[in-house]
């Protein structure tokens, strides 16, 4: 009985064991590959999410001149009329 698992255990220590190792080497390196290419993801994300900012906030701001300029000339009429609403 001894011999048997003492067999046993030589075949597993050199047919098993080996295949295990080269599998767990193999899934490290997939989990490394994987966690680089995250990383590489969530900074093209932020990269861009940045960019998209800067890109609302230009929007933003050349709203808001076309806004006053369209204004502008609106609230000078008004401040004519009234003008002339307290005159007559």
């Amino acid at each position: 009985m001894s011999d048997i698992v003492t067999a046993l255990r030589q075949v597993i220590q050199d047919l098993v064991a080996p295949d295990l190792k080269a599998h767990t080497v193999k899934l490290e390196a997939l989990q490394r590959q994987s966690e680089i290419q995250h990383d590489a993801v969530m900074k093209t994300l932020d990269a861009f999410r940045a960019e998209m900012r800067s890109e609302f906030a230009a929007l933003s701001a050349n709203n808001q001149v076309e806004v006053f300029r369209q204004v502008s000339p609106i609230s000078e009429r008004v401040a004519v009329v009234e003008s002339r609403t307290k005159q007559g």
